[in-house]
């Protein structure tokens, strides 16, 4: 599938953002609208940043707490506005200004493009003295692929101090397995995953084999991190049971709790600075893929909402622990 030329993946980009267009679009989609869209001078040839400022809070210049989110595809496809349904939720339910940021799509841009775009316009976000922002309550956001750019983003000497928490959305955190021992780990082999086999060519596409990246980067496997204070305070791990990534996402988490208890809960557990949530029953993506038959799409449904208001409550928690820090 991904065994492509780079002009059939531009073909397949205009067709994916051309439909992507007209489903977030005003006419079609006018509850989810960013409030402003903007490119800054750091990255003027990606798409604007798509800005969510809470609805309560519109034409005030009180503070908020910021959220960065970066976008999933694959590193392939999709810009900002694939993220608009969980970027004005989290805006109006979490009180905090959501920015929704683009970055460099392979294979045109090769590894490291993406993570220096993200790394550049969170700079240029927390920096913008157009936003009213509380920049002690800075967290970032990302779904798969965006996912593991904001892990690695967040261990940036650059940011690290600039961030409080991370939120990363059934991510890839370790690059060293191929996708049949990471199929290996799913708890049933009947369930199909779309990633499947085509990862090993999505990885191709991403990397420049005369780099011969380290695949213990963690700027690639944000796994591998040195210490626990290599992260910010608070990080929200969430796996789909279905999911090829699922079992590393929570290994990570464990290597993140450190060995300190866990309590555990329905979805998953928490520890110091640490939570898993798993959502079960679902694969890689569900809340943006209609299930095929009535039951399974209202239980996709249920898991998407459960698991928006898990986010929304987990940012609530985390930017008021800022003011006991």
């Amino acid at each position: 599938m991904w065994a492509l030329s780079h002009v059939q993946f531009a073909c397949i980009r205009a067709i994916a953002h051309t439909s992507l267009y007209i489903r977030t679009s005003p006419w079609l989609a006018p509850a989810t609208q960013p409030d402003h869209i903007k490119n800054y001078p750091c990255r003027p040839s990606l798409y604007g940043c798509r800005i969510f400022i809470p609805k309560d809070s519109q034409g005030k210049q009180t503070p908020l707490p910021l959220v960065i989110r970066a976008h999933g595809g694959g590193f392939i496809v999709n810009y900002p506005a694939a993220d608009d349904v969980l970027a004005r939720h989290l805006a109006d339910h979490a009180n905090c200004i959501v920015v929704s940021i683009d970055y460099g799509k392979s294979p045109q841009n090769k590894f490291p493009t993406a993570y220096e775009d993200v790394v550049a316009q969170t700079l240029a976000v927390i920096d913008d003295p157009e936003l009213p922002i509380d920049k002690s309550k800075v967290v970032l956001c990302g779904s798969s692929a965006g996912g593991n750019l904001t892990l690695g983003a967040a261990q940036d000497s650059r940011l690290v101090s600039k961030v409080v928490g991370v939120v990363s959305i059934y991510p890839a955190v370790d690059f060293g397995p191929d996708s049949d021992a990471k199929m290996a780990t799913r708890p049933d082999p009947e369930v199909p995953d779309f990633i499947g086999k085509s990862w090993d060519d999505v990885m191709k596409l991403y990397l420049d084999e005369a780099q011969k990246e380290s695949m213990q980067d963690v700027r690639l496997s944000p796994t591998y991190f040195g210490t626990r204070e290599s992260l910010p305070q608070e990080i929200l791990l969430i796996g789909a049971e279905h999911d090829m990534f699922c079992r590393e996402v929570e290994v990570m988490a464990e290597k993140l709790a450190g060995g300190r208890p866990k309590n555990p809960n329905k979805e998953g557990w928490s520890a110091p600075g640490v939570q898993y949530y798993k959502v079960f029953g679902q694969p890689h993506a569900f809340e943006g893929f209609p299930a095929k038959n009535p039951e399974a799409e209202k239980a996709r449904i249920a898991a998407k909402e459960a698991m928006f208001d898990t986010i929304s409550q987990w940012l609530k928690t985390t930017f008021s622990k800022v003011d006991s820090y």
